[in-house]
């Protein structure tokens, strides 16, 4: 039996050759045991599989403390590949070795290559796909190697990648967001996906080299205009009360509805990026996130929708985010219909938080930033970019001014329409009444057709009050001609 593997036989895998390859993926005239390569640092060759069942759902192993990597962590089959191996081989072998299933290669898709540098490890991955009638009863556990099975809901699954889930073997990164952005074509057309109701990945790119993941619900019905929304501090386009009702609400009257990540999602993370070539690692979420940057991650949102086809964009910005959205108008000019939900004076807000100590902090984040210390914190909750490119008066970010004593004689250059809607008990607004707060927006936005909504007893995430957000969101579009 598969599960009666010993501790010996699999041991003996350390001794297993494989072939040498150069740094460009070439093979060379190499050959060194498994231990090696992964002792010298050497390039080779590895193979891995994703098992889609017909209800979309993917099969991963939660890999045992017996293997040398990623212990208790779920992946999916996966294998080195022998001197004597094609690529196909060593995937088979792998299946019926950790899962007892025999794969027919003949059904077996190539999906993509990732090579991938770290500190255990140089390697070429070589991803593929099979989607098959698998049933439980065809899988035979190796036990010694894996200690559970699990078929995982794409959509949870790529939860897990999103945010760096110590649970499984994939990580935020540009390789996999395009992997599972590879694997969401797939699963379309599965009862999966017809249960998520045409809900499709999407991976953003930006100029500056940057990927973000998204999701697009699309409407029942094939139409050209599609609402963008750009979340607040620390949000992220999973996790919202209020976006599975703008889902319903805005495919129902025939939009598309797109929300994607940005530099600003989650409190801190690592964001990859990638200049000219060259990958380097950066500090991104709400602590250390620069607000002159948005600009990028809203302009991959709209270029996305401008390339496949949309002709209609309607652009919301909720907290923080209506201030991205707003600078993004004020910038490039190209959306005429924009919905800002609960914006905020970040210049008041930090101050209101920190009184006296306002000015010393902007001046020091300043100098820090000058300095080429950008990340270093100030408070326990934003680093010195964070304060001097969001906090600060003149920043790209000060565009409400809110606070009586700011002169708002200058109005705001967008000409275009845009609609405000609050809660009656925001806290961003620190007292003062809704009237003096639409009255100080209108004179904002005097170059635009303005509209301003009150959502009774609401607060600034809307809870409890969804449907009414949403609905709302919707009368709103339609005054907009």
């Amino acid at each position: 039996m598969m599960n009666e593997v010993h501790y010996e036989s699999y041991q003996e895998k350390d001794k297993m050759l494989l072939k040498v390859l150069d740094e460009n993926g070439n093979i060379t005239n190499i050959e060194a045991t498994k231990k090696e390569v992964h002792e010298k640092h050497l390039w080779h060759q590895e193979v891995a599989i994703f098992i889609i069942n017909n209800d979309g759902k993917i099969l991963l192993q939660k890999r045992s403390e017996n293997v040398h990597y990623n212990n208790n962590k779920w992946g999916m089959v996966a294998n080195h590949v022998g001197v004597n191996q094609t690529l196909v081989d060593a995937l088979l072998q792998k299946a019926k070795e950790e899962i007892g299933y025999d794969i027919n290669p003949n059904d077996i898709r190539y999906l993509t290559m990732l090579k991938r540098s770290e500190e255990r490890e140089q390697r070429f991955t070589y991803f593929y796909y099979i989607k098959t009638s698998i049933d439980d009863e065809d899988i035979k556990l190796n036990t010694y190697l894996a200690t559970e099975k699990k078929w995982f809901d794409f959509y949870d699954l790529q939860e897990l990648m999103i945010t760096n889930s110590d649970a499984v073997v994939f990580k935020n990164t540009p390789e996999y967001i395009n992997i599972f952005g590879e694997l969401s074509k797939i699963i379309k057309g599965t009862n999966t996906d017809k249960e998520y109701r045409k809900k499709e990945f999407i991976i953003l790119n930006t100029t500056d080299g940057c990927f973000f993941p998204g999701l697009i619900q699309h409407a029942d019905k094939e139409t050209k205009s599609i609402i963008i929304f750009i979340h607040g501090s620390g949000g992220n386009f999973f996790k919202a009360n209020y976006y599975e009702d703008m889902f319903d609400d805005f495919n129902y009257y025939g939009y598309d509805f797109m929300i994607c990540n940005n530099r600003g999602s989650e409190q801190f993370y690592r964001l990859h990026r990638n200049i000219a070539g060259v990958n380097e690692t950066i500090q991104a979420g709400n602590m250390y996130e620069n607000f002159d940057e948005s600009i990028y991650d809203v302009s991959a949102a709209v270029n996305y929708a401008k390339m496949n086809g949309y002709e209609d964009i309607i652009l919301i910005g909720q907290s923080l985010g209506t201030l991205k959205v707003q600078y993004y108008c004020e910038q490039i000019g190209d959306i005429s219909k924009v919905i800002l939900l609960s914006p905020v004076d970040m210049v008041n807000r930090f101050r209101s938080r920190v009184d006296n100590q306002y000015d010393e902090l902007i001046s020091k984040s300043k100098k820090l930033v000058e300095e080429g210390k950008p990340y270093e914190m100030l408070t326990k909750e934003y680093s010195a970019i964070k304060i001097a490119s969001t906090m600060s008066i003149g920043s790209k970010a000060d565009l409400f001014m809110l606070e009586e004593n700011r002169d708002i004689s200058k109005p705001l250059n967008y000409k275009g329409f845009v609609s405000i809607i609050a809660g009656s008990n925001e806290h961003v607004y620190k007292g003062w009444s809704m009237e003096y707060v639409e009255n100080r927006l209108r004179q904002r936005f005097k170059n635009a057709k303005f509209q301003f909504h009150i959502i009774p007893n609401s607060t600034h995430n809307y809870n409890e009050h969804e449907k009414q957000i949403s609905k709302l969101i919707v009368d709103s579009i339609k005054n907009m001609i």
